[in-house]
């Protein structure tokens, strides 16, 4: 019994890490033909959306990010200590496709600051040239049924 104590603390927090990295976002194509998706980390608290990839030296293919929002809002994010290029990508209240941008590498201060066109409730930080290599754009939508089943609102 003395080596089932370890096993009784390990087996939650093993359950807690299963999760981890395994969460994926799908974004339907405008004609509904074509369904991409990308693997993501959920930025769920204030300090994980403060730090969003920062200082990160890679970001394999089909993976990236992934901002929850209460409510829909003008949307405005920087690359302050971020070294590798990302696309951001908005999507509205109804997960419908708004704008993206490739975001630099800030270099000085003032960091330019990457913003949504409209109200946005979600966003996604991916390699750059993922929007273009999958066809996202106007009719895109994001798969809100599966955002909420890994993603709470902060």
């Amino acid at each position: 019994m003395r080596n089932f104590k370890p096993l009784v603390f390990l087996f939650p927090l093993a359950l807690m890490l299963s999760g981890c990295g395994n969460s994926k976002v799908d974004i339907i194509s405008a004609d509904g033909a074509k369904t991409v998706s990308l693997r993501v980390e959920i930025a769920d608290n204030p300090a994980e959306r403060a730090r969003g990839l920062m200082e990160r030296t890679e970001l394999k293919p089909d993976t990236g990010m992934l901002f929850v929002f209460k409510e829909p809002e003008i949307l405005s994010f920087w690359m302050k200590n971020t070294v590798i290029p990302l696309e951001i990508i908005f999507f509205d209240q109804e997960g419908l496709f708004v704008n993206s941008a490739v975001m630099q590498p800030c270099i000085n201060d003032p960091c330019p600051r990457y913003a949504s066109q409209a109200l946005t409730m979600y966003a996604i930080e991916a390699p750059p040239g993922f929007r273009e290599k999958n066809g996202i754009g106007v009719g895109s939508k994001l798969d809100l049924e599966g955002v909420r089943k890994i993603a709470r609102p902060i």
